[in-house]
């Protein structure tokens, strides 16, 4: 199977419902719209990537709000679960069932993250390099999953939003004889102090400020001071 997909997790950018922990600094309304942005430049990512690239929306009704901000998607998928781990088996059985692989799955929580971390998943994956990848965020937790075929079980007994969820990871798929390839770490914008890092990140670096035009955009207009 050679049709890869990139597949991103996004919640619908409304107030109350995404980047709570950012309130304060932000309002409600506001991390909603940083939120947006997030999506726009993780879905830029994923296309410059190539392959399909599938919008896995969270709530139940949160196409209609995300539709308007990611006009060129053309595959959506429910997520459903109770927790990530079925969300994310869910999301990748339903894509490798279209006929599909390899599947990446990429969360909407790194707006700076490069294009060639992605990349180097899929194509390994693809080319038989790698039977699983796995891109770490700091907090312990990862940013990326990508498999070649469904992997089962991978998921299960994960410790969620935990600082044990990529170790955990990692030793189902090697319970599983998987072979892993590691991306580089990168981090997730989930706190102030996350805030403040991306906004220091933007302030330095122009290829950040590529990476993530419309995040770039959102964070200059907005003067976020204290964050």
């Amino acid at each position: 199977m050679n049709r890869p997909a990139v597949v991103l997790m996004i919640k619908a950018p409304l107030a109350g419902l995404v980047k709570t922990r950012l309130v304060p600094p932000l309002s409600a309304e506001e991390a909603a719209a940083l939120a947006g942005c997030f999506a726009r430049d993780a879905a830029r990512c994923a296309r410059g990537v190539g392959g399909e690239v599938v919008i896995a929306y969270a709530p139940a009704g949160g196409r209609a709000t995300l539709e308007p901000l990611l006009p060129s998607a053309s595959r959506w998928v429910e997520q459903k679960g109770e927790d990530l781990g079925a969300r994310l088996e869910a999301v990748a059985g339903e894509v490798f069932g279209d006929g599909f692989g390899p599947v990446v799955i990429v969360g909407a929580d790194s707006p700076t993250l490069p294009r060639a971390y992605v990349a180097r998943a899929a194509s390994a994956l693809a080319d038989g390099e790698a039977d699983i990848a796995l891109g770490p965020t700091e907090d312990g937790g990862y940013y990326l999953v990508g498999t070649r075929a469904p992997a089962p079980g991978i998921f299960q007994n994960v410790e969620w939003s935990m600082p044990r969820a990529y170790a955990q990871t990692a030793r189902n798929a090697a319970a599983r004889g998987l072979r892993l390839l590691e991306l580089p770490a990168w981090y997730d914008v989930d706190t102030p102090a996350d805030l403040a890092r991306l906004r220091a990140e933007l302030l330095a670096d122009e290829a950040a400020r590529l990476r993530a035009p419309a995040t770039c955009c959102w964070v200059m207009n907005h003067f976020l001071t204290g964050a």
